[in-house]
């Protein structure tokens, strides 16, 4: 199972997965972004309320807050 798959559970994602992943990569919690078929994953979401199943993929994005304009 890589690290952006989830298996069905009844537990809150929140807490036991995405702590899994900020270890793993060692990403300050807030910048992270969690999304499962196009809809952020909030902390309190089972598994089974979104309807996962064995190989779903959670999607992991790093939000990017700055930058510049050269024009």
């Amino acid at each position: 199972m890589s690290d952006q798959e989830a298996k069905p559970s009844t537990e809150d994602l929140g807490d036991k997965r995405k702590g899994e992943y900020i270890k793993l990569k060692g990403i300050p919690m807030n910048s992270l972004r969690f999304l499962f078929e196009g809809q952020r994953i909030a902390d309190n979401h089972t598994p089974k309320e979104l309807g996962m199943e064995e190989e779903d993929v959670t999607e992991v994005y790093q939000e990017q807050t700055g930058g510049h304009s050269t024009v």
